[in-house]
């Protein structure tokens, strides 16, 4: 027998998804995260599913982890104290940025303060022009001085960061020989292994940044292996992490390119969604993922997954690939609150874990959207999670009624729906993000709402949007840790290649795949598999002559058809912005090429059909529009395949609650997803 766990870190919960591959059966389970030591949650969970699943501990032979251990670090400005070594005269980029600013008419807007002090940017004579020729050798002497200074300030970490390194990266490595063995305590980040292209900027922030955290994350990964090897009903099997670009590494490679796993928690609900999307009439899917302290927002279009090549976490630039995941401060732990004006506001603050919400009975007295949720009545209000979690109605209304109801001359009711509609607002936002602002229609796209808290808001969002259908997944609470064990082995290598497109070569460009395809296999040399076992894309970096930025462009198996480049390129440049120049010349920037190993991943499968009309367990009255409504409490177990209901109803199950307007329609598909019917009108 064989097993295989999938493990998704959150603020608020840890999720677990247990498959045994001889039954396909899959088993869900939550706990409590630990945000001192999110190891420890883990090993706790990990104890209890394969209990919970009756599996033999030595039969997992797969843990897939996604952690948001490198997210918090850089957001909290918790990491290392890491230090830099830059070419003469360039110590300064990190705190330069860009020209632009992320509020543009606003004066008083300021740059994200850098992760390493300006005292510990330190700069050392040499040079290598663009086309990798060296200029100006290392100065020896010189870097002995430097290598003092760090030994004296007692850095953790070290950044090498090069001009021009991605063209000729030998300085780079020397320096890091040398600092490694000089200081054999110390890590250290050669930026030319973690970006390949040109941009000083995205290459320098994503080097410190990757400093900044390893630290942190190598500890982090060795209590988590110590602690599960430890324990001898935990599983000790191959630890796998979820990178951002929807891919999985080795534990020892994150330990390394840490700045892969920023999106590592949200990028397994993103792979879950495409899943999901495969099987759909509408390949088109909007992923709505509402946790306990943030919701996440991605666009799968025609069963592809967005990918943003140069993306932010905390205002810093990050130059990895990563999948396309917009983030902002909404989930079911965010704290509604009064500004200064008057307004009702919720997020970005969350009470998170510990506290937790009011109603969870820990301490905490903040109102919360879920505190708003269990008022309104569409949370249970006796039991959360199953029965796992006691919450108190009373603390709830007490918090609400405090701290808004009375300062803002509502009642608790009103209140309550008040920050419903607020949080709500915010995650349309953003999704509009990624839809409305990138040139896709969302009235196309079929809403895919997911995490402890989506369900519950799915129906809201996609009549926001004017979606006429939202799916649940059959675990919308776990769904990311589901996505984890649906992810590959993957690796992204890319390279600048400045040239315009009608004087390239298509030769000279295979040439350039080929070399990056035998970089990656090298990096994937630990999975024993042949050739048939890897599946390869292959992308253009594309952008008119004289623009800075490029649009990267699928390009087709087989051989390389240049003007079929320049084609989809203009098709793409027109879907972005809505217009093409096809009479100004294609420049190619970069050649990217991704290489998967399939890791015989899990899949769908259709559920048991409906025996008879669904039964409610009990009613309850919720609140729609301001009125109550007497409405059915379904339980999820008892929908089967074909099974139909009409709003008002609540739908409840461990790891979530969906919620049914009046006159909104529910059916089951085949592989017991629910699907919710456009909202005919909200009160």
């Amino acid at each position: 027998m064989t097993a295989r766990i999938g493990i998704d870190t959150g603020g608020t919960f840890t999720d677990l998804v247990a498959f045994d591959a001889d039954s396909g059966h899959l088993v869900f389970h939550k706990v409590a995260s630990t945000p001192d030591d999110p190891s420890r949650s883990i090993v706790q969970g990990a104890v209890e599913i394969v209990g919970l699943a009756d599996l033999d501990p030595r039969a997992v032979d797969l843990l897939v982890h996604g952690t948001t251990v490198a997210t918090n670090t850089v957001l909290q400005r918790a990491g290392a104290k890491a230090a830099l070594i830059t070419t003469f005269g360039f110590r300064d980029v990190l705190h330069i940025q860009r020209q632009d600013r992320a509020r543009m008419y606003d004066l008083r807007c300021r740059r994200a303060r850098p992760l390493i002090s300006r005292e510990l940017r330190l700069e050392l004579n040499e040079r290598i022009t663009y086309d990798g020729m060296i200029r100006t050798p290392l100065d020896q002497a010189e870097l002995s001085g430097l290598i003092e200074r760090l030994d004296q300030e007692r850095v953790e970490a070290v950044a090498v960061c090069f001009l021009h390194s991605y063209a000729n990266p030998s300085h780079e490595r020397e320096v890091g020989r040398i600092v490694k063995e000089k200081l054999p305590g110390v890590t250290v980040c050669l930026s030319h292994e973690l970006v390949g292209e040109h941009g000083e900027y995205e290459r320098f922030s994503t080097c410190a940044m990757n400093a900044y955290v390893q630290p942190k994350i190598q500890r982090y990964l060795d209590l988590l292996e110590n602690g599960l090897a430890e324990n001898s009903s935990a599983p000790n099997s191959n630890l796998f992490v979820m990178k951002s670009n929807g891919g999985v590494m080795s534990a020892g490679a994150a330990g390394r390119q840490c700045v892969e796993t920023i999106l590592s928690g949200p990028a397994g609900g993103v792979v879950a969604g495409a899943a999901i999307a495969a099987q759909h009439t509408n390949r088109n899917l909007i992923t709505a993922d509402m946790g306990g302290t943030s919701f996440d927002v991605s666009v799968i279009h025609d069963g592809q997954v967005e990918f943003a090549r140069q993306a932010e976490m905390g205002g810093l630039a990050l130059g990895v690939p990563m999948l396309d995941i917009h983030t902002v401060g909404a989930g079911g732990g965010s704290i509604a609150w009064i500004d200064a004006g008057g307004s009702l506001r919720v997020g970005p603050r969350s009470a998170g874990a510990a506290p937790g919400p009011a109603c969870y009975g820990q301490g905490g007295t903040e109102p919360t959207v879920t505190d708003a949720n269990l008022v309104l009545g569409r949370l249970a209000p006796m039991s959360l999670l199953g029965g796992g979690m006691e919450v108190d109605l009373d603390a709830a209304r007490r918090s609400i009624q405090d701290k808004l109801a009375e300062p803002l001359r509502l009642t608790i009711d009103q209140a309550a729906e008040g920050i419903i509609r607020v949080v709500n607002a915010t995650m349309t936002a953003a999704i509009g993000k990624l839809t409305v602002e990138r040139g896709h229609d969302p009235r196309e796209y079929v809403l895919c709402a997911f995490g402890g808290a989506g369900p519950l808001h799915g129906a809201e969002l996609a009549a926001e949007l004017g979606l006429r259908e939202t799916i649940v997944p059959i675990a919308p609470g776990v769904n990311s840790a589901i996505g984890l064990l649906m992810s590959n082995l993957r690796e992204d290598r890319i390279r600048t290649h400045v040239q315009r497109l009608d004087q390239a070569s298509a030769e000279e460009i295979d040439t350039i795949f080929r070399e990056l395809q035998e970089d990656a296999r090298r990096r994937l040399a630990f999975a024993t598999v042949d050739d048939n076992g890897f599946r390869i894309r292959r992308t253009l970096g594309q952008r008119y002559v004289g623009q800075r930025f490029e649009l990267p462009v699928r390009v087709d198996d087989g051989p390389l058809d240049l003007t079929k480049v320049a084609q989809d390129f203009h098709a793409e440049h027109h879907r972005m912005y809505g217009y093409a120049r096809t009479d100004e010349p294609v420049e190619l920037s970069s050649v990217w090429l991704s290489v998967e190993v399939d890791l015989q991943t899990i899949s769908l499968s259709e559920a048991e059909g409906a025996s008879g009309a669904p039964r409610r367990t009990a009613t309850r009255a919720v609140i729609f529009g301001g009125r109550p409504h007497a409405t059915p409490i379904y339980s999820r177990r008892s929908l089967g395949a074909g099974a139909a209901i009409k709003g008002p109803a609540v739908i409840e199950q461990l790891d979530a609650t969906t919620v049914l307007w009046p006159d909104q329609m529910l059916t089951v598909d085949d592989c017991g997803q629910l699907l919710l019917g456009p909202l005919v009108h909200r009160s």
